[in-house]
């Protein structure tokens, strides 16, 4: 998710008006699959490292955001991001890593962004994340702004969280992940998703067993940064998400997932002697799959 704010003119409203959070879309991915329990009654969930193994993912993200105020219609803006990330696993020191390298971006804004879209393709296209692998899947690392967050708090979002442990089919377990988002002159917002996933069991697809697994958490936002020249703090800012991932049971690793959020977000801005809120609604739909070496 992008926390976006936008630098509108005139675009306040009074706090006691405020938008609720929209609806969490759907995930197809999960609807019509039929699962079965494991042979053993249980599975040993975990991430296996496969040394010099490489792999690429086709990635696409949609972004829905509104923004309004005081005395003024939503600002709308819609935008779909689509790139490969090919993802290296190496064992340096003893210790899993994993590296993923942005190749080829396709990005479109509307209203048509003539600018914005090119620019967001150039800042992806090239960038390299290292990350430290472990049972739970990728564990976060040191804060990181732009691009590079943008992919982290993607991939983070769409790989499956594992136990590292026997689960039976319906169990769950926790999971949490941190992502610190940079606004203007050095301030920062933080985003905290809190929450569960849950072993659905097994599902035949494309001739293959894989493990179905579904999570859903909450979302926190708080910090503070500059809009339009004016300083303000998040005031509130809250929502949900929920993905469904299908899980290679023998490494671990992800092969399809689906991934919806949306958050609602209060900005709270001085103007003169009395404070004004801009309001911001965010509906984020992502998906992944693993790509075969002969596409």
């Amino acid at each position: 998710m992008v926390l976006v704010l936008f630098a509108t003119s005139g675009c306040t409203r009074k706090s006691a008006e405020s938008w609720v959070v929209p609806e969490v879309p759907a995930l197809p991915l999960a609807e019509g699959l039929v699962t079965s329990v494991p042979p053993s009654g249980s599975l040993e969930l975990h991430r296996v490292l496969v040394a010099e193994a490489g792999r690429t993912y086709a990635i696409a993200i949609e972004h829905e955001v509104k923004v309004r105020g005081r005395g003024q219609s939503p600002v709308a803006i819609s935008l779909r991001e689509e790139f490969e990330v090919a993802e290296k696993e190496d064992l340096p020191d003893g210790r899993a890593t994993v590296t993923w390298t942005v190749g080829s971006a396709d990005v479109t804004v509307d209203p048509a962004g003539d600018e914005t879209g090119p620019a967001i393709e150039e800042d992806l296209e090239g960038v390299v994340v290292k990350r430290s692998l472990d049972g739970t899947g990728v564990a976060k690392g040191d804060p990181v702004d732009g691009p590079s967050r943008e992919v982290i708090d993607t991939m983070s979002r769409l790989i499956a969280p594992l136990p590292d442990r026997n689960v039976n089919p319906g169990e769950t377990w926790p999971f949490k992940s941190v992502s610190m988002r940079m606004l203007d002159q050095g301030a920062s917002a933080k985003l905290d998703r809190d929450g569960t996933v849950r072993f659905a069991g097994i599902v035949r697809q494309d001739e293959r067993d894989l493990l179905l697994l579904e999570a859903s958490w909450k979302v926190r936002i708080e910090g503070g940064g500059v809009l339009g020249g004016r300083k303000g703090i998040v005031t509130l800012g809250e929502g949900s998400g929920q993905a469904a991932y299908l899980v290679q049971p023998d490494t671990g690793v992800t092969v399809q997932a689906e991934a919806s959020e949306a958050t609602h977000l209060l900005f709270e801005m001085a103007n003169g002697a009395r404070p004004q809120v801009l309001e911001q609604t965010t509906v984020l739909s992502s998906e992944l799959r693993l790509k075969d070496p002969e596409d």
